[in-house]
């Protein structure tokens, strides 16, 4: 690999949409081809493999589950994917509910796993033994979209109806804060102070949300169209900007940084590892590494 800060990586076929992306603990980078059907996986060494999952699947978003396993999200197929180095699939949780449409995933320290569901109003938990229970978050034509979690909280964004959920405890009732009229609330992260960052692809903001309650809108400029977030080890996050070909840095206190990509890189899904890199899967066909 070269030794620039910003390295875009080829990965895929032309078309196949590298979407959702994760790091485990190992070093190996996750990644989705959500309209390609297929799970990826770059090692530490610089190897590329795959695991294709067969017509009318769509994996989308990944999530850490262990040090060296993936859950994954697959939409259409309505079912979540524990996946392991190969790659190869360790188990299949399908959702209860047909049509569900299960997209934000995330795996807690108790060893059961959250997930989102697009078209039900719900969110689902897959337990320790691998049965899926549903929760319905409490209004109708809401979109729960990503999630994230803190300890036994969960935050969630709830894209049609501009408000973010939060439930503290797995059964606890869902309180809501509301966002600005036309937010579109995408991506979600909780910060290492506890703070909860969402990217407001509709306002091009991130909002941040304070452990007292306090909802702060950071302008990212017009057209940035941000999609996802991820904590970042200093109270700061990181967020792709979709519609300006860019990922951006934010701190704690609201300072912003741009880090241009290649023009049609449509940046999606955002991580950070361990050691500060930075990873973003880009629709166009790659993926992009930037080195702290």
């Amino acid at each position: 690999m070269s030794g620039e800060p910003l390295e875009v990586i080829p990965v895929g076929e032309p078309g196949e949409g590298p979407y959702g992306i994760a790091v485990t603990d190992d070093g190996a980078v996750w990644f989705t081809l959500v309209h390609g059907a297929a799970i990826g996986r770059l090692a530490p060494d610089g190897t590329l493999t795959r695991l294709d999952l067969g017509a009318g699947a769509q994996p989308s978003v990944v999530a850490a589950a262990n040090a060296s396993d993936v859950w994954v999200s697959d939409t259409t197929g309505g079912r979540l994917l524990l996946v392991g180095p190969g790659p190869r699939l360790l188990a299949e949780a399908a959702v209860p509910t047909t049509g569900a449409q299960p997209f934000g995933v995330t795996a807690l320290y108790d060893g059961t796993t959250w997930f989102t569901e697009l078209a039900a109003d719900a969110l689902g938990r897959v337990g320790v033994l691998g049965q899926v229970d549903e929760f319905p978050v409490g209004r109708e034509g809401t979109m729960p979209s990503m999630i994230a979690a803190s300890g036994d909280s969960l935050w969630f964004t709830m894209n049609a109806i501009d408000a973010l959920g939060h439930v503290r405890g797995g059964d606890a009732a869902v309180a809501v804060t509301e966002l600005p009229a036309g937010s579109g609330p995408v991506g979600i992260a909780v910060a290492e102070d506890g703070a909860v960052w969402s990217a407001l692809i509709g306002a091009d903001a991130l909002a941040r949300v304070g452990r007292d309650g306090t909802l702060t809108l950071h302008p990212l400029g017009a057209g940035a169209k941000p999609h996802a977030v991820a904590a970042d080890a200093t109270g700061g996050v990181w967020v792709s900007l979709w519609g300006a070909d860019a990922l951006a840095h934010v701190t704690a206190g609201g300072e912003t940084a741009r880090v241009p990509l290649p023009a049609a890189s449509e940046p999606h899904g955002i991580a950070v590892a361990a050691d500060g890199t930075v990873w973003s899967a880009l629709e166009s066909g790659a993926l992009a590494r930037l080195r702290p």
